[in-house]
Parts: C-alpha cells; sequence; structure tokens
C-alpha cells in the first residue's frame, strides 16, 4: 500500500505540474500528454517486466495477501462499498452539481484552447477556484473523450483510506488493535463511501494530508529524504485541491519539523522538489487571481467555500459553526422515517432558521452563507453533495463513550498503560487538528460544512483513541456488531443512492408508485427517486442530444449558477465549444462568434430580462425547444425552465 501511496503522490505532482506546464506552452492536447507521460509509462513496463509483476509466483502471493488482508468481517464490508462504488461510477455519468457547474466545463474550455484561461463567464469560480481535481480529471477526459471515468480519481483515493488512517493512527500512539477498528469505520464515514464513485473534490484531499504526516514521521524514523520530499509534495497537493483545507498544512510541517536537517543535507534537490511543490499547489492559481482580481481570492465572488470568503466574526463564526456542522452530521440518511412530518421537515427547519436569522441573537450570524440552513439535496436524504461522516460515525462515537464510562471505576483503580508519554511532536498532531478545526470554523461560513470538512475529520480522533480503556472497548463483541452495523449501512446506502442507485431504480418506484398511491411514505420515497436531481440532470442531458444539432460546433450558454447543465452542452466532448454569454453580449458577437443555437436558463433570465420575448426581440431569435422541471411537492420552489432558442 505504502508503495502505491508513493506513486499516487507521484502521479499527482505530474499531472498537476504538467497541466500548469503545458498550458504555458500551449500543447494542453493529445500530443502534449503523450510527451508527458511517455517516460513514466515506459518506467512502469521497464519495472513490471524486470519484476516479472505478472508472473504466477506474484499472482499466487497477491491472492494471499488478499485473503488474509480480507478475511473479516469489517475489511469485506470495505470492500463491499468499494465495489459498489466503482460500479455506480462506471453506470452512471458525473452529476455532481459543482463538478457540473464549474470544474468540469473549465476542464472542457482548457482542453478546447489548449492552455489554461481565464474564461468569459458569469460563475467566477471557473477561474478563481483551485485546480487539484482538474488537472487530474483533464487526461481522463482528453483521451476517452467521456466524463465516464473520473470517478476513478475518487475511488483510487478512496482505496488507500484506511491504510493512511492505520498508519498515522498507529504513529500518533493509538494501539494497533483500536487504530484498526477506526480505520474501517472512519473509512466507512458518508462523506468518503458516498463521494468514492462520484466527481466530488472534498474526500480525495484527505489522502494527501494523510500522506503528508504519514511520510513526514517515518522519514524521521527511517532517515529517508526520499519520504520527506513526497510528504511536501503532498502537502502542496492539498493546497491545490480546496482552499478550506490550507489549515491542514501546519499538520506537515508540527510532522516534517524533526527531519529538518536532512532538508539541509541534501539543500540543492530540496530546493527543487520544493519549486515542484509550488508548482502543484495553490501558489499559481492564487497568482492568477492577483493578475486579475488584484487578490490571490477574491472574497465577493459567491458561492466559494474558501478561507475569508464570508468575513465571519471569529467568535460567531466558530459558535455558529458548533451548531451547523452537528447538525449536518447528525440528520438521517432517510428522512421519511420521521413521521408525521416526514421530508418536509427540512423545509420547516429552514423556515425556523430564517426566523431566527431574523432575531437579535440570529443577527450575529448573518455573514453565514445560510446560517443553519438544510441544503435542498437534504430533502431527499443525505447526499454525496452534503454528507458529513455520518450519523452512524456520530452514534459509534456516542457508543464508544458510554462503554468507556463503563470502565470509569476500573481505570481509576488500575489505569491501562499508553506507552508514557508521547514525544512533543505527537502531543502536537494529536491537539493541533482540533486548534486548525477552530481555524476552520472561525472563517468558513458555507452551509455544507460538514462535507468541507472530510481532510479534517481523521485528524480530529487520535487524541481521544490514544486514551486508556479504548483497547477494551473494541474488544467487546457488542461494539464490533454495532460497528459492523454502521458500515454494512453505509454500504446500502451507496448501493440506495439516488444519484446512482445499483438496482432499476425508475422501473421499481414507478411500479410502487401506481400500486401503493395510497401510502405517504411509499410516495416519499418514490419521489426521492423519481424526482432526484440526478434524473433531472439525465434528462436535461437527454434533452440537449436530442433537441441540439450534431453538427453544431458552437453553441452559446446563458445561465448562471443555476442548473449546472454546460457539461451536458458540451458532448460528444472534444466536437463542439460552448460560449458562455453575459446579459449585456451585443448580438454583434454572437454572430461574430458563429453562434446559431442558445441555450437559455429561466431563472437567469427573469433576474436580467423580466420576459424571454424581451431577449427574442433583441437578438433576433426563436425557441426552438423548451425543457420543463419536474417540479417536486416537497421543495419550497424548482428552477425556471430551459429554453433552446435558435437565432434567425
Amino acid at each position: 500500500m505504502l508503495n502505491f501511496v508513493r506513486f499516487w503522490i507521484l502521479l499527482s505532482t505530474l499531472l498537476v505540474a504538467g497541466g500548469w506546464i503545458l498550458s504555458a506552452l500551449h500543447q494542453l492536447n493529445r500530443a502534449g500528454y503523450v510527451l508527458l507521460l511517455s517516460p513514466l509509462v515506459l518506467f512502469i513496463l521497464f519495472r513490471w517486466r524486470r519484476d516479472r509483476v505478472l508472473s504466477r509466483a506474484n499472482f499466487h502471493r497477491w491472492r494471499a495477501k488478499f485473503s488474509k488482508r480480507f478475511r473479516r468481517r469489517a475489511p469485506q464490508i470495505f470492500l463491499l462499498i468499494a465495489v459498489f462504488s466503482s460500479v455506480g461510477g462506471c453506470l452512471y455519468p458525473p452529476l455532481n452539481y459543482d463538478a457540473n457547474a464549474y470544474r468540469l466545463p473549465r476542464v472542457m474550455h482548457w482542453l478546447w484552447a489548449g492552455q489554461w484561461h481565464w474564461i468569459h463567464t458569469f460563475d467566477d469560480r471557473m477561474n478563481i477556484a483551485a485546480c487539484g481535481m482538474e488537472w487530474l480529471s483533464a487526461p481522463l477526459i482528453l483521451f476517452t473523450r467521456s466524463d465516464r471515468l473520473l470517478f476513478l480519481v475518487n475511488f483510487i483515493s478512496y482505496l488507500m483510506l484506511p491504510g493512511l488512517i492505520f498508519s498515522v493512527f498507529t504513529r500518533l500512539k493509538v494501539r494497533p488493535r483500536v487504530a484498526w477498528w477506526w480505520s474501517w469505520l472512519l473509512s466507512a464515514g458518508l462523506c468518503y463511501a458516498l463521494q468514492a464513485g462520484s466527481a466530488a473534490n472534498d474526500s480525495f484531499a484527505a489522502i494527501y494530508i494523510l500522506a503528508a504526516v504519514d511520510l513526514a514521521l517515518r522519514a524521521r524514523q527511517t532517515n529517508s529524504i526520499t519520504d520527506l520530499w513526497l510528504s511536501l509534495l503532498a502537502a502542496a497537493l492539498l493546497t491545490g485541491t480546496k482552499q478550506s483545507a490550507l489549515p491542514l498544512v501546519a499538520l506537515w510541517f508540527i510532522a516534517a519539523w524533526p527531519a529538518r536537517s536532512l532538508l539541509g543535507q541534501h539543500a540543492w534537490r530540496s530546493t527543487a522538489v520544493a519549486g515542484l511543490g509550488l508548482l502543484v499547489s495553490i501558489v499559481p492559481a492564487g497568482i492568477l487571481n492577483y493578475h486579475h482580481y488584484g487578490t490571490w481570492m477574491p472574497l465577493e465572488i459567491t458561492g466559494m467555500a474558501a478561507i475569508g470568503k464570508f468575513q465571519l466574526n471569529p467568535f460567531w463564526g466558530i459558535v455558529g459553526n458548533a451548531f451547523c456542522i452537528p447538525v449536518q452530521n447528525l440528520v438521517p440518511p432517510f428522512y421519511a422515517v420521521l413521521p408525521p412530518l416526514h421530508s418536509y421537515w427540512p423545509v420547516l427547519w429552514n423556515e425556523w432558521m430564517n426566523r431566527f436569522a431574523q432575531t437579535s441573537l440570529g443577527a450575529h450570524f448573518a455573514s453565514f452563507e445560510r446560517f443553519g440552513f438544510l441544503s435542498e439535496a437534504y430533502y431527499h436524504g443525505v447526499s454525496e453533495a452534503n454528507a458529513g461522516l455520518g450519523l452512524g460515525i456520530c452514534l459509534m462515537i456516542f457508543v464508544t463513550l458510554r462503554e468507556l464510562k463503563r470502565l470509569k471505576k476500573p481505570l481509576r483503580s488500575g489505569p491501562i498503560p499508553v506507552g508514557g508519554s508521547p514525544p512533543p511532536t505527537i502531543f502536537l498532531l494529536r491537539l493541533a487538528p482540533w486548534g486548525l478545526l477552530l481555524v476552520f470554523m472561525a472563517k468558513v461560513g458555507a452551509f455544507e460544512n460538514a462535507r468541507h470538512l472530510a481532510p479534517y475529520y481523521p485528524f480530529l480522533f487520535p487524541a481521544w483513541l490514544a486514551g486508556a480503556g479504548q483497547s477494551q472497548v473494541t474488544r467487546r463483541q457488542s461494539w464490533q456488531r454495532f460497528g459492523l452495523v454502521t458500515m454494512a449501512v453505509a454500504a446500502l446506502l451507496v448501493a440506495a443512492s439516488a444519484e446512482r442507485p445499483l438496482f432499476p431504480a425508475q422501473t421499481v418506484f414507478k411500479w410502487v408508485q401506481q400500486r401503493f398511491s395510497s401510502s405517504d411514505f411509499l410516495s416519499e420515497e418514490c419521489v426521492h427517486y423519481l424526482e432526484s436531481t440526478s434524473q433531472i440532470a439525465l434528462g436535461r442531458r437527454e434533452f440537449f442530444k436530442n433537441k441540439l444539432p450534431s453538427d453544431e460546433k458552437v453553441v452559446g450558454y446563458y445561465d448562471r449558477l443555476s442548473a449546472a447543465d454546460e457539461p451536458g452542452i458540451w458532448l460528444p466532448y472534444g466536437q463542439r465549444r460552448v460560449e458562455c454569454l453575459l446579459p449585456d453580449e451585443p448580438p454583434e458577437r454572437l454572430r461574430d462568434l458563429g453562434i446559431h443555437y442558445v441555450v437559455i436558463n429561466g431563472s437567469t433570465l427573469k433576474n436580467t430580462y423580466g420576459d424571454i420575448s424581451k431577449w427574442l426581440d433583441r437578438y433576433n431569435a426563436s425557441v426552438v425547444a423548451q425543457y420543463a422541471f419536474p417540479a417536486s411537492t416537497r421543495q419550497t420552489s424548482a428552477p425556471a425552465d430551459l429554453y433552446l432558442v435558435r437565432l434567425n
């Protein structure tokens, strides 16, 4: 596993650095990537042939190792989650909102232009957001002409998660038995399990910071400068994934500090690695943002879950997040199990939060994006777009605390030895994550912070798990059974996810809807699947496929942070260009670009023109087709329709 982690860091570094270099050379194309990746491919083939990787002896050794590792129930359930995630990723296109709203479209714009460039768009996230996930995705899209394999970034990262958590926990002096159980339990956290088959960019960053800390601690133990360099690159890659993960770099500094003398012993090569680390970090995006906006992270951009975005009062930021983050982690997976409110209760909850925000106390939280709100995805239950660790892991924490309380008296009379006081570095690595969590809470006011904390969660446990009594708790059969049930529920949620159901959900629930129309509970679940955001997104992609002429090479798109439909317009990838249009675009520009068809989002149109007839008159256009959003009665409001118009 460790060698694979090292290889993943090197591959990630090559793709991210290569993306920026090829952009600078205007060679962000297949030929450029072939030249970039050929040495790596040749090296892998040489090593495989030299080491006879595919030999019968190696096959038997791998099979024996696999059988040994997965002979127990917890690894088997993790393997089941991984299988479900891979099958779902293969069967369904990536329909994650953020991915479709700005991350996938920006890659398509760059690939079409052959370089990174500042995109003419409504949505500034396409320009100012960190580019880590995008540079990993670009070659997959370029060579396959599809987005079906984008889930591999999250899936490969997910496979490394239990091993890295176990390694970090044991290095932070958590007992091996305790570390073993919690490495599997945390890997079944919903933010990791549900995103393993998706194109979301929250959970995969956890691999980089776990690897950075693990390799830095390992470098001190083995006196290995190579591991220290890899840890530096992993920390740099972390900063390039998402700005909200920036505070975690402090953990790498703490872990690498005892091995700092190794850098001085290899000063020139260490300087070169540090330069490479800057290239794969947030620095290039920050410089470009500074060039265009005058600041490394524009604060006025809406929709960014980034450090400094919401300008929170630190005290009230911590207080507010201390309420919001637990709420998001404790919500049940399916809301129809809460009669008599059923899935209406998140709507009522948001109404209560809106009233609270208008009180004198609630005014302190006005800087939050939407204080205390549950996103619309919650109306259908927990999903990859909003999940934190999940209710199951929270219950495991509660059960563990209850078992520790039962051990309280025996521990007082004869405490279990924990190996003495930990070294200062270990002590800091246990406590520092809680301080970094406070920094996050003081600065980030997004209303889906539970998923943004995915890279933080593993580091919040060692300070607690290293305590006396944890080993006794993990030996209890009742505790182990509850843990296995928690993991099994996570596997079930992955298989039954509305985004990627592994059963014929449309057929099943249409039959149920007709057969049991009088059941409120079943009606809720039918709507949950039949009108899920993923099904609507698939319907819109089908709309573009059927209504847009296949030979149309340039299509206009008029939208703003709404339906995230742009990737569907790009299809088939590599054969069509999409041009984003702004409200004040002169008609002459559309003619100069060769645009004959424009896709218009009704809500954006209403905010700027009020009525589509005004837009049609200005641009001398006519409506060719219209897509009506299937409004669910459980939503407070439904997005407006999509219009496909032709310029006359």
